[in-house]
């Protein structure tokens, strides 16, 4: 968030279109590799929707085409929204990853997460017992 904040002010609406959308194909991109993965690894789980196989490494196919095209045709947006991605490399770890973390930082991440979720309506449910009706 903080990265797109400071290229919005920096930048113009257009540009941060062009690094979005290229960070939604990549992410598209990897989900479909992830199906095809789970199907090959893990095929006896359920799953609620089975496709055959040939219609997601035919949309792998045409997305390696889009994706190797817009990097070869525009780098430098390309490069940005990687970096983009990136920036959430350190977020990862220090709320996910490190698990021994001190209690301050157990109590900022907390806050934060309280704060992100009063500001967007949102509420994680809290265990217990749950109503009947």
């Amino acid at each position: 968030c903080l990265a797109t904040l400071i290229i919005m002010l920096v930048g113009d609406t257009y540009t941060l279109i062009n690094y979005v959308s290229f960070i939604n194909y990549l992410c598209y991109g990897v989900t479909i590799i992830g199906l095809i993965v789970l199907r090959w690894k893990k095929p006896k789980i359920f799953r609620p929707i089975k496709v055959n196989l040939l219609i997601p490494i035919t949309y792998l196919a045409f997305w390696a085409f889009l994706l190797v095209f817009s990097l070869y045709s525009e780098p430098v947006v390309c490069g940005v929204g990687l970096i983009i991605i990136l920036t959430g490399v350190p977020v990862f770890f220090l709320g996910v990853y490190w698990r021994n973390k001190p209690k301050c930082i157990n109590r900022l991440i907390e806050s934060v997460t309280c704060w992100g979720q009063k500001l967007c309506f949102v509420v994680y449910p809290q265990g217990g017992a749950a109503e009947e009706d």
